[in-house]
């Protein structure tokens, strides 16, 4: 065989490698393509995945607060309608004849007082107040069984509608401001009843 023939042979032995190794590295390079775009679908689901379950946790919790705060208005509301019943309830008593009141007050000092305080008549709606007041409290006291030494103090309470007591550094508020104080909390859920049904 001469050179020619063996550069021939050479020649075409190296073209068909070269082609064999081009086809491999195609076909290589499109398994990679392939395998890239599966794996780039298969992170675009698990990211939509997660997307959704994000945004369906995110749409729970905005449907909480959402939930929450409406709780919180209402609440206020509830608030707000308790306080003017209350509100009403004090307007009601404040204009109330002052012959009930006066009676009211009488029978308060009478079950309050020990017999020997000092009266202070409150500064607010006195209008049921009259020069007698304090000698139909000391025989109600004495009826009661109770001293009834009583005695009216020169100034007015302030700020109150009522009477207020002292003895001994101490006081007792015959009041409708202190009544109404202290009945509130089991007034307030049956007020609450009657508005909105709650028990």
């Amino acid at each position: 065989m001469n050179a020619d023939a063996i550069l021939v042979k050479i020649e075409e032995d190296a073209k068909h490698s070269a082609e064999r190794i081009l086809s491999d590295a195609q076909t290589r390079a499109e398994a990679m393509k392939v395998a890239s775009r599966e794996k780039i679908e298969e992170m675009h689901k698990t990211m939509l995945a997660k997307v959704a379950l994000d945004g369906a946790e995110l749409e729970q919790r905005m449907l909480r607060m959402a939930e929450l705060e409406d709780r919180k208005a209402l609440l206020a509301q509830k608030r707000v309608l308790i306080q003017d019943t209350f509100a009403q309830a004090q307007a009601q008593l404040d204009h109330a004849g002052a012959e009930k009141k006066r009676a009211f007050f009488l029978s308060q000092v009478t079950r309050c007082a020990s017999g020997e305080e000092t009266l202070f008549v409150g500064d607010v709606h006195a209008d049921w107040f009259d020069a007698s007041f304090i000698t139909d409290v000391n025989q109600s006291m004495v009826a009661a069984g109770k001293p009834g030494s009583i005695t009216l103090a020169p100034e007015k309470a302030p700020d109150c509608q009522g009477v207020v007591l002292k003895a001994n550094g101490a006081e007792i508020h015959c009041t409708f401001e202190a009544i109404l104080t202290e009945i509130r909390p089991r007034l307030e859920q049956e007020v609450a009843a009657l508005l909105f049904g709650e028990a």
